[in-house]
């Protein structure tokens, strides 16, 4: 799975409409990356949550966002996206299907903006010991540069039992 991470995050980075960022808490690092694979709005995304208390395994997340007009949905400053993505740790695997919202306030000095996730995977999609997976996850940030940004978020990770639940800090970049 660290293989596969890793390729795919290369590959992304060979793509335009790149992005990548930086989560960081008081126990993980959590390094996040996503490219466009097409000339539609469909992008290859990649997540890895390193986490250092000692009764946690580390998190990989990989999978694909289809969103905008491909899924035919188009709001003013708002981009909703759908998601589906193969998460595991060393005892849980699942294929959760989920949403995203990205929604940004435009004509201000700093674009302030909101991102969130949420994906879950019944018992059907869940294999190893994960009997169920959901995963949480909300930022709200600002770009103080055309193509950086600065957010703090929230992430509750769940496989049966709570794996991770965490407030966090972190920059980004597109490119």
């Amino acid at each position: 799975m660290k293989k596969l991470l890793s390729i795919l995050t290369i590959g992304v980075l060979a793509f335009a409409s790149n992005y990548a960022n930086l989560q960081i808490s008081n126990s993980t690092l959590g390094i996040y990356a996503q490219g466009k694979i097409t000339n539609n709005e469909i992008y290859a995304r990649g997540f890895f949550l390193y986490n250092d208390k000692k009764d946690k395994n580390n998190f990989y997340s990989i999978g694909l966002k289809g969103e905008g007009n491909l899924i035919g949905i188009n709001i003013p400053n708002i981009k909703v996206s759908l998601l589906l993505d193969l998460v595991h740790t060393k005892n849980n695997t699942a294929l959760p299907v989920g949403i995203g919202v990205f929604g940004y306030v435009p004509n201000i000095d700093y674009s302030v903006f909101v991102r969130g996730e949420y994906e879950y995977a019944p018992e059907i999609l869940s294999f190893d010991d994960a009997n169920r997976f959901s995963k949480f996850d909300i930022q709200v940030g600002i770009q103080p540069i055309e193509n950086g940004e600065v957010f703090v978020g929230y992430r509750n990770i769940s496989f049966n039992h709570n794996y991770n639940s965490v407030m966090y800090g972190g920059i980004g970049y597109h490119f």
